[in-house]
């Protein structure tokens, strides 16, 4: 059976339809009644003719009902045979573009990396621009992308968790706080045994001290507030 749709080499065409106005209604009716006759004579034949052409812009034709239907099953065929795969396709390629959006570590020089591999390097973080590298320093601007530099060092944040007094045997870790002399001060590198009145390893959590007599620990920044009777 032939296929009426042009469907996907071209978009089909289709006429205009409108409602049946009263003044074509007797047309229409007789269009009807020559329709329904099992045989037609020439003169017949070419009355309905003329009614065809007159009444083409309100009938749904068998031919149009058809190539409209072959256009339904084209565009069904066209996409199982041509949308289906090509999304599938573009859903992989997408899905293995975003899982490659993922940090890899500490910037290696025997490590090969993928295109948005994301590596940290002397403490800024790097993202892969090219599809793949390998003993490529990050601050090659052709292979990487710096996208955040490393920070000022900040005040403590909630991190930080409350050990007790300050105890010589206790190995404390970064974010640790203590009291020590009456002073909360916490941890911003790993000791042991080291009080903390050493800036080098302890902080005042708190910079403002009120009080009649100074902290023990003047530290920079430190803000001195004295109660005098």
């Amino acid at each position: 059976m032939e296929n009426l749709s042009s469907f996907p080499s071209k978009v089909d065409e289709f006429p205009r339809l409108y409602d049946l106005p009263a003044s074509l209604a007797v047309k229409a009716k007789r269009y009807q009644e020559l329709k329904m006759m099992s045989v037609l004579d020439s003169n017949d034949q070419n009355e309905l003719n003329e009614l065809t052409k007159d009444l083409g812009d309100y009938i749904i034709t068998p031919q149009t009902m058809n190539k409209f239907a072959d256009g339904m099953v084209n565009l069904q065929n066209f996409f199982l045979s041509k949308v289906d795969g090509y999304i599938d396709g573009k859903q992989k390629e997408w899905s293995d573009y975003i899982l490659n959006f993922k940090r890899i570590g500490n910037y290696s020089s025997t490590v090969t990396y993928k295109l948005h591999n994301m590596v940290t390097y002397l403490g800024d973080l790097y993202l892969c621009v090219v599809k793949s590298s390998k003993g490529v320093s990050p601050t090659n601007t052709t292979n990487w992308q710096k996208i955040s530099s490393k920070g000022d060092k900040g005040d403590v944040g909630l991190n930080t968790h409350l050990k007790g007094n300050y105890s010589s045997t206790i190995q404390y870790e970064i974010g640790d706080a203590v009291i020590f002399d009456e002073t909360i001060y916490y941890c911003i590198k790993a000791s042991k045994g080291i009080t903390p009145e050493n800036p080098e390893y302890w902080m005042i959590y708190d910079r403002w001290f009120i009080g009649k007599t100074p902290p023990a620990s003047k530290q920079a920044g430190l803000v001195w507030i004295e109660l005098i009777d």
